[in-house]
């Protein structure tokens, strides 16, 4: 008996910091995606005398939302994105990776939307959403426990139709890394960034913690967000994860108050999932669960605040395809 209740106590310990750990509103970083993993810099393997042992990676996301309640509109959700990682060792200390990543945000609502202050209208209120990154980063390993990090990144988000060379932003971070193999990884930095209003540079995190806290189960907080991992074997594992993505888009020129306005898309997806390593080559991950928030926000070139539309919550289902040659 004894037993059984120190397991349901550290249960309890981990599910209350996994519940604190979850992102909030205030943690959301606009016109980013998730932070980058600069701790898979590690997979990078070393320099070997027959030649450049170059890393790639290639990882397919899709996320469906359906039904998601807008009040007087519906709305479905189709997000493609795809990500593609070649890491080059430089030394036996330094490698560096490049990250190239792009997506769609596709809606389909039903019914009516005020997001642009001209009253209610039944056709869509933007079109298709797209978005495109791509980022240098790098690591150079000071010791056996500690490691320097740095990013270089340029994005854009931007509607169909809209001018492409109006949604680019850049910025760039630092960070320092520390480890204890096999057990306990934490990345702690930060940057700055261009926005897309054109404002004032904005600041950033950079967070990063993996923590093996038995064998068997795994806490990571990655930038806004958590999960909680259990691996049945070095194959299969199950997790419980929350994360936050904000991405600001640029709209095409319109007439009236909006202009060449922005519009915000901020989601909190918590759910259950799986993943699966079927071979040295595949892996797939698929998860399910609630957007516990889902709020569409449009600015006017001004930065002023023209609409704003919040969803109750809705379930999605979550694809993952990672492919390592």
């Amino acid at each position: 008996m004894a037993q059984i209740g120190s397991r349901a106590r550290f249960l309890s310990l981990i599910g209350g910091l996994l519940f604190a750990t979850l992102p909030v509103p205030g943690l959301a970083q606009d016109e980013d995606e998730q932070t980058p993993d600069l701790h898979m810099l590690e997979e990078v393997p070393a320099l070997a005398p027959q030649g450049i042992p170059v890393k790639i990676r290639f990882r397919s996301d899709t996320r469906f939302v359906v039904g998601s309640d807008f009040g007087a509109s519906d709305a479905n959700l189709y997000w493609p994105r795809g990500y593609l990682q070649i890491g080059v060792p430089l030394s036996e200390r330094a490698a560096v990776r490049l990250r190239l990543s792009g997506g769609a945000a596709l809606y389909d609502f039903d019914g009516s939307t005020d997001l642009f202050g001209v009253g209610p209208s039944s056709r869509q209120p933007f079109d298709n959403l797209y978005s495109g990154t791509l980022a240098l980063e790098g690591r150079y390993r000071l010791t056996e426990a500690w490691a320097l990090y740095a990013q270089g990144v340029a994005a854009a988000r931007w509607e169909e139709g809209g001018a492409f060379d109006d949604s680019i932003m850049g910025g760039g971070g630092l960070a320092v890394g520390f480890q204890i193999p096999d057990r306990f990884k934490l990345i702690l930095g930060g940057g700055l960034k261009s926005r897309l209003d054109r404002s004032s540079l904005r600041a950033y995190p950079l967070v990063d913690l993996e923590w093996m806290i038995s064998d068997a189960w795994k806490l990571r907080i990655h930038g806004p967000g958590a999960a909680l991992e259990y691996s049945f074997n070095d194959a299969f594992r199950v997790f419980l994860r929350g994360q936050m993505t904000s991405r600001r888009y640029r709209l095409d020129d319109r007439p009236g108050p909006v202009g060449r306005g922005t519009v915000r898309d901020r989601q909190i997806p918590v759910g259950l999932g799986f993943h699966w390593v079927v071979n040295r080559n595949f892996r797939i991950g698929v998860s399910a669960g609630v957007m516990a928030q889902h709020k569409i926000k449009v600015r006017d070139s001004n930065r002023n605040t023209i609409g704003s539309i919040s969803a109750d919550p809705a379930p999605y289902l979550e694809l993952r395809i990672d492919l390592r040659p």
